[in-house]
């Protein structure tokens, strides 16, 4: 599985536009095959900071994502940025739940 994490500090004047462009990826992304989920999140103390994150299967189905007509959105939402964006691509080879809690405190 792979993970791509975009953080976004939008300033008072782009909020609006990076919202509304990130947000019309949620439906077409999340139908994507191999895409697994697609979330946009707003930081609780900060507001201007916008991060969206989706999980692929694979390495192979997030790089058609990113070589999409599509993704040039994202990548013009990423230009609004006040400061670098944070962009992060996470390779997950194993993911627990509870059980991992539950060995840990016994």
């Amino acid at each position: 599985m792979v993970i791509a994490t975009l953080r976004i500090v939008t300033g008072p004047q782009s909020r609006a536009e990076v919202v509304r462009t990130l947000v019309g990826q949620l439906g077409p992304t999340g139908m994507q095959l191999g895409c697994r989920t697609c979330h946009l999140y707003q930081d609780v103390e900060d507001a201007a900071v916008i991060t969206l994150v989706e999980e692929w299967d694979s390495q192979a189905e997030l790089d058609l994502r990113l070589g999409s007509e599509e993704y040039r959105a994202v990548l013009g939402a990423l230009e609004l940025s006040r400061e670098q964006p944070g962009i992060y691509f996470d390779t997950v080879t194993r993911r627990g739940g509870l059980e991992v809690i539950v060995a840990a405190r016994t």
